[in-house]
């Protein structure tokens, strides 16, 4: 179960080029070794060779409702939804027929999108991130009054919605929305005022991951929302084993991708590095109100090594 007061643990497993039976295989394992969260992306390409022939994903939503028929107590989302793929009208609905499903355990995850040849191949063009930025949050908007009114009637710059009536309703009459954002200037004043979970994207080491936090305070005052209603997530690579040549090449890679310097990039690997410094980086997160951690990347048996070793660490 995902709530605040607590440290959440996700699991975050891409479909790109997996069989649903495998997709199954991994949420089942994540049910049963005590994980809070399963999540997927919601690409219609893989990510990192879309114009190839191989490696692509099964469908996000569908593969959300099948994984909800065959589980019982772990929780569900996207990670997270496109808001310009499908209308908010639509996506409301199959968030709710998802969550009916399940009983009660689906999260609507929300971005703005990135995937320049994703867009050029299904919508037609790649609009601007102005653009994209208007249709999250009008999309964020028109989900919220369907799942929490039963209706909505709004009129936004990229959708619009008429008396569009959601019956039946959510589980709990409602669904918890969760952004992914990162940008200070817009995506995270949108999940300020929209979301129930803000899933900070990007790279976030504990300075940055204070920093963003402090933006989101601004933008929850100027909006007028009480910050403490929020639940705050990141993403976390992790390597259960302390390998130094593994840790040397992920701090190499970070290095490079998020332009950072080598020593920087070398303590942050060496901290995400083996089942105590595991445990203590979370932790360190968790002071600084960050509740919820998605991993990505985990084997099936990396993620029985994590159940062992880090869960019984932090509770």
């Amino acid at each position: 179960m995902v709530s605040k007061g607590k440290i959440n643990i996700g699991v975050h497993v891409p479909p790109e080029g997996k069989s649903f039976e495998e997709m199954k295989k991994y949420v089942q394992t994540a049910e049963k070794l005590g994980f809070d969260l399963f999540t997927i992306t919601d690409h219609f390409l893989n990510m990192e060779n879309p114009r190839g022939e191989t490696n692509h994903p099964l469908e996000c939503w569908t593969t959300l409702a099948g994984l909800a028929a065959t589980t019982k107590t772990i929780y569900l989302a996207p990670l997270v939804s496109c808001a310009y793929y499908r209308l908010p009208t639509v996506l409301a609905k199959m968030a709710t027929t998802i969550d009916i499903i399940s009983g009660g355990r689906f999260i609507l995850g929300l971005g703005a999108g990135w995937l320049k040849e994703e867009f050029e191949s299904f919508m037609g063009g790649f609009p601007s991130a102005r653009e994209r930025l208007d249709a999250l949050e009008d999309a964020a908007i028109i989900c919220r009054d369907m799942f929490r009114r039963g209706a909505c009637t709004y009129h936004g710059k990229k959708f619009s919605a008429i008396n569009a009536l959601n019956r039946p309703r959510p589980v709990r009459e409602d669904i918890p929305i969760m952004i992914g954002a990162k940008g200070e200037k817009r995506a995270l004043k949108i999940a300020a005022k929209c979301a129930d979970i803000i899933h900070i994207t990007g790279f976030p080491t504990i300075q940055i991951a204070e920093h963003k936090i402090e933006v989101v305070k601004k933008h929850c005052r100027y909006v007028g929302r009480n910050f403490r209603e929020l639940l705050l997530g990141i993403g976390l690579v992790v390597m259960l084993h302390e390998d130094e040549e593994k840790i040397e090449e992920y701090a190499q890679n970070l290095s490079k991708s998020k332009g950072i310097s080598v020593e920087e990039a070398g303590k942050f690997a060496h901290n995400s590095a083996g089942p105590k410094n595991i445990a203590n980086l979370i932790r360190e997160f968790n002071k600084r109100g960050i509740e919820l951690f998605t991993l990505p990347g985990l084997s099936i048996e990396d993620m029985k090594i994590f159940a062992e070793e880090v869960l019984p660490k932090l509770h």
